[in-house]
């Protein structure tokens, strides 16, 4: 597969995992499908570098698309370009995040 359809696919998969945690799944534990899903990102890149490259990706459009979704706060242009900036700048974490599952399912997928 392209490498970009394969981001494509991976956004399309993170962004719909996203809105299913967020109006299915309620608690901490809509963190357990994330970390499936990082897993198999990680064991189904070819290569460690792939997998660095879509496990940031996913990591990031999910928490991303996460916390825009679930935005409850008030609708004024300021609050709106605080919590903007504070959904990009937290997404970094998820991006650091889908790379550590991403690595560790592609570590496994050399184990197994």
């Amino acid at each position: 597969m392209k490498k970009s359809v394969k981001i494509l696919v991976i956004i399309a998969a993170a962004v719909l995992l996203a809105a299913v945690s967020n109006y299915f799944i309620t608690g901490w534990y809509n963190i357990i499908p994330w970390v499936i899903a990082a897993l198999l990102v990680g064991w189904l890149s070819d290569t460690r570098l792939n997998s660095i490259i879509c496990g940031v990706v996913f990591g990031y459009v999910l928490f991303l698309v996460y916390i825009w979704l679930g935005y409850n706060g008030k609708t004024d242009s300021g609050s709106m370009v605080k919590f903007v900036l504070f959904d990009l700048g937290f997404s970094l974490v998820g991006g650091a995040a889908g790379v550590v599952g991403a690595l560790i399912g592609n570590w496994l997928k050399g184990i197994v």
